[in-house]
């Protein structure tokens, strides 16, 4: 499994569409790729997001790469600013039961960051 991580800075006050857009117009891209595993979109700032991607091999990964950096491209005037920050790599360990509503579970992360 390969996980490729990204962090882009958009433009103030644009992450509701960034959310709305990345739902309409890119996921459907990714999870038409071969080996395509989980994708996460993380509003980690006011105007950060971070995007994990995860694969069954390599070469589903830069599959995805190609496809989500000419996505971005088309995007970029509307949401982006600067270059995105990337990481990739083999996933040595991984431990999962599932996705967790943020609705239910909310008050888990209150207080930790």
């Amino acid at each position: 499994m390969y996980t490729v991580i990204r962090k882009y800075d958009i433009v103030p006050g644009s992450a509701e569409a960034v959310i709305q857009e990345v739902k309409k117009s890119l996921v459907p891209i990714i999870n038409q790729i071969p080996g395509f595993s989980e994708y996460a979109l993380v509003e980690v700032g006011a105007n950060e997001v971070v995007a994990i991607s995860m694969f069954e091999s390599l070469d589903a990964a830069k599959v995805s790469a190609q496809q989500t950096a000419a996505w971005v491209t088309d995007h970029t005037e509307l949401f982006f600013q600067g270059f995105s920050k990337a990481m990739a790599g083999k996933v040595r360990v991984h431990s999962g039961s599932g996705f967790i509503a943020q609705s239910e579970h909310e008050e888990l992360l209150q207080g930790v960051f």
